[in-house]
């Protein structure tokens, strides 16, 4: 019963997660300025930016505490292994990428192309570790 009240309690928090992550998106899609394209600086209303990161940054916050809270010692090892996958990739990644950069070998680093990289890297660990 502790365990189906358990994973319960973490399928809220992440499908919590997942609507405010659906709304930002959302409202980011919304009230882009299709002419400049999202990825280009200035394509939502300073507004729009501020609501979305506050919603992200609250939302990661929360949710990492709440589920650090409700999961047990083996998925908090999990999560924390793949949380340090992505601090790795990010900590060496830009580095290494700002080195070729200035020796001219590659284009200049891209924050989305690192935070892609980190996410992915984050989710391929826990996938990984989940299953093995």
């Amino acid at each position: 019963t502790r365990a189906k009240q358990r994973t319960r309690r973490i399928y809220l928090t992440v499908g919590s997660l997942f609507a405010l992550g659906a709304v930002a998106g959302f409202m980011i899609g919304f009230y882009e300025d299709e002419e400049r394209g999202l990825i280009a600086a200035n394509s939502i209303p300073a507004e729009i930016a501020i609501i979305a990161t506050l919603v992200f940054v609250i939302a990661v916050t929360f949710g990492t505490v709440r589920l650090m809270k409700v999961s047990d010692e083996l998925e908090r090892r999990i999560n924390t292994n793949a949380t340090v996958m992505a601090g790795n990739i990010l900590l060496i990644g830009y580095p290494a990428w700002f080195f070729l950069w200035k020796g001219g070998l590659v284009p200049e680093p891209d924050a989305l192309w690192l935070f892609c990289a980190a996410a992915l890297g984050c989710s391929l660990t826990y996938g990984w570790q989940k299953l093995r």
